[in-house]
């Protein structure tokens, strides 16, 4: 039998969290590429992809809004943007914090008069860092 430690994860239980925000109700999540680069006099940085969030679209305008007032302002409109994945007891197992995320793109789903599918809403955003937390279980705790 395989060491509880060592299951993979069921990609269907996560939650996000963003800034300022009450619940986004994300139905995916698509991640950032993360690439380390080698800069001027052999630095290294990471440069990232862009983090896309998805939802159902309801009467909620929150996300249109943020990336609004990103579009009309001078000043960057950051927030901290948090993915978990959850156990099967429904804690965090794994948690990505993006840093600095801003918006960079916003869109909707086509209509279709002949189908019956959910409006989907779609926000892309840029991150300026990216950091992982893995819980342990407490069986893997005790090993140690």
């Amino acid at each position: 039998m395989q060491a509880p430690e060592r299951q993979p994860f069921s990609n269907m239980r996560f939650r996000i969290e963003i800034e300022g925000m009450e619940g986004t109700g994300a139905v995916e999540v698509i991640f950032p590429e993360a690439r380390i680069v080698m800069g001027p006099r052999k630095l290294r940085t990471t440069q990232y992809g862009t983090l896309t969030l998805r939802r159902g679209l309801t009467r909620s305008s929150e996300w249109y809004d943020w990336w609004s007032r990103a579009r009309n302002s001078a000043r960057s409109l950051e927030r901290e943007v948090l993915v978990a994945v959850l156990d099967e007891r429904g804690m965090d197992a794994i948690r990505w914090t993006f840093t600095a995320a801003k918006p960079l793109g916003y869109f909707v789903s086509n209509l279709n008069a002949l189908g019956n599918q959910p409006l989907i809403e779609s926000l892309e955003l840029g991150v300026g860092g990216c950091e992982a937390s893995f819980s342990q279980t407490s069986a893997s705790r005790k090993r140690r």
